[in-house]
């Protein structure tokens, strides 16, 4: 019998080293935090960086209205007969009004509004894209 204690005995303190030393490696793991790893703040856009994580989704303060008025400018440049370009946006509409060069036939005026049209609905497909001609 005093062969058998002893092995119990054994058997239980190997049990405990080995519940001990789970307990120790799953609490170290928990705490193991690279010591240069900071916490990260959010940027303060007033919607607790939700604009940061979601930067193409547009909100109530429309942070992409003026890259989207300068690159629908730039893409414009390359139509003949536009004098100058005025943008409105009206949540996701994009109201632009074409100023055209004078002595334009009507066709042509259809044309370059069509043209206009076509390319800027193709580069803004999150925008229902309104284009009017005015001389």
């Amino acid at each position: 019998m005093g062969i058998f204690k002893g092995y119990r005995r054994g058997r239980r303190m190997w049990k405990l080293l080995w519940i001990g030393l789970f307990g120790a490696v799953v609490m170290l793991s928990g705490c193991a935090r690279d010591a240069a790893e900071k916490a990260r703040t959010y940027h303060n856009d007033g919607y607790l960086g939700y604009s940061n994580t979601n930067p193409n989704l547009l909100n109530r303060s429309g942070t992409l209205y003026e890259k989207d008025i300068q690159f629908i400018g730039e893409l414009l440049q390359q139509v003949k007969g536009i004098r100058k370009t005025e943008v409105g946006f009206n949540g996701d509409d994009a109201n632009v009004t074409l100023r055209l060069e004078s002595g334009l036939s009507d066709a042509e005026r259809n044309r370059i509004r069509a043209e206009a049209q076509n390319i800027l609905q193709a580069n803004f497909p999150r925008y229902d894209v309104h284009v009017k001609v005015r001389s």
